[in-house]
């Protein structure tokens, strides 16, 4: 009997920065979309980011920004994080793409756990 191939996720390179499109859509600098999964827990808010093409489209206006529980733009930092638009800092846990598929799982981090 064939043995199957081991299939081996990819550790692509993480974005420079995510920032909102529209609701529900994030863009990385290439132009790339990521659509979030908020999981929240009693204890963790974590958000899965998958990288999946879909049609843009108007971005949001200003107005429509105010009530949206995640933040407005993720920047890189070092260390696996990201630095929200509102200060906060998440853990990257993973980031992998495993048959074309690219998710990434971030994780809020408590602010004893800031650097």
């Amino acid at each position: 009997m064939a043995e199957q191939p081991v299939y081996r996720p990819e550790t692509p390179q993480d974005p420079q920065r995510l920032w909102i499109w529209e609701r529900h859509v994030y863009l990385d600098e290439n132009k790339r979309s990521w659509l979030p999964i908020v999981l929240k827990t009693d204890e963790k808010f974590q958000v899965i980011l998958r990288q999946q093409d879909v049609p843009l489209g108007l971005a949001m206006i200003p107005e429509q920004l105010e009530a949206y529980e995640l933040p407005l733009m993720w920047q890189l930092y070092p260390g696996k994080k990201y630095r929200g638009s509102d200060s906060m800092l998440w853990q990257i846990l993973y980031h992998i793409k495993f048959r074309g598929v690219e998710d990434m799982l971030l994780e809020l981090m408590e602010s004893e756990e800031y650097p």
